[in-house]
């Protein structure tokens, strides 16, 4: 077994596609073919089944795929180690939510990779947390930014950045925008458009709502923020936001914060969360630092 078997099995359980697969790594489609055939029978485990054209990864194959990400991965950190050219440099993979990507990184990358232009960022913001958790685990990521209620892992280091402040938006010219104060029973019968049900904040206001004796059941979901508020905008109904999201939005008259005279936690935490076994490389190290002197 070698690292471009492993490196050829990571990529071809991602896009489960011999061809794609060999297009990506400039193979023979029979060269991919191949070495995955060698690793299946070194290791005596069927990593994938092939269903006709299909192929799938079969539980070994999941298994097998975790420890081959740990194991590229170390790979990777020793060779950056041994490069010793006093430049910071190598590859970052990043979970962070659609709100920070829009909202916190854009500036904060801007300006780092002006330092350190050798470091190379991988963002996905698509993910669900609980999916970010398991990558993490794996070491397929490198570090989650999240806003959420404060985690306690056991696996992971968590840290608290900052508090976050949720507020309730509505159409500058909805009923709701003239200011006036506003109870949490005055919103029972309003429409919302909230993010998804395993989002921090939708479980802070859903939870919040029914200690008020009501259930909110949002005529709209989405995973992204961005398109909440292009709802909003529209006058589609209301929604529960972090108010950095919304800030450029209010100020130009799009939207408008609801005048909530009900106090309650609206807070969550940006947190940045790395493994705790993980080797913490030069690159990682700068960029959670650059994190904590933006917000912290």
């Amino acid at each position: 077994m070698d690292t471009k078997q492993l490196n050829t099995f990571r990529h071809l359980a991602k896009s489960l596609n011999f061809s794609k697969t060999a297009a990506e790594l400039n193979f023979a489609q029979s060269t991919v073919s191949a070495q995955i055939r060698s690793l299946e029978n070194e290791l005596r485990l069927t990593l994938f089944d092939r269903l006709g054209k299909k192929v799938v990864l079969t539980d070994e194959g999941r298994n097998v795929l975790e420890y081959a990400n740990r194991f590229m991965r170390i790979e990777d950190e020793f060779i950056t180690s041994l490069k010793g050219d006093g430049e910071i440099s190598g590859d970052l993979n990043i979970h962070a939510p659609n709100t920070i990507c829009v909202h916190h990184l854009p500036k904060l990358l801007t300006n780092f990779k002006a330092e350190n232009p050798r470091v190379n960022f991988r963002l996905r913001a698509h993910y669900s947390t609980g999916r970010a958790f398991k990558e993490l685990r794996s070491g397929a990521i490198d570090l989650m930014i999240v806003l959420e209620e404060e985690f306690d892992q056991n696996d992971f280091n968590v840290e608290v950045l900052r508090p976050e402040e949720i507020i309730v938006v509505c159409n500058n010219s909805h009923p709701l925008a003239d200011g006036q104060p506003v109870s949490l029973d005055d919103l029972k019968d309003e429409n919302f458009i909230l993010t998804e049900p395993t989002c921090g904040y939708r479980e802070i206001f859903t939870r919040e709502m029914l200690k008020h004796g009501h259930k909110i059941m949002p005529n709209m979901w989405f995973e992204n923020t961005e398109a909440i508020k292009q709802c909003v905008i529209s006058n589609m109904g209301l929604s529960f936001l972090p108010k950095i999201a919304c800030q450029a939005d209010i100020a130009c008259g799009a939207l408008s914060r609801v005048n909530l005279d009900q106090k309650f936690d609206n807070q969550i935490k940006l947190q940045i969360i790395t493994h705790k076994d993980k080797w913490i490389s030069p690159a990682l190290k700068a960029f959670i630092s650059t994190l904590k002197d933006a917000y912290c």
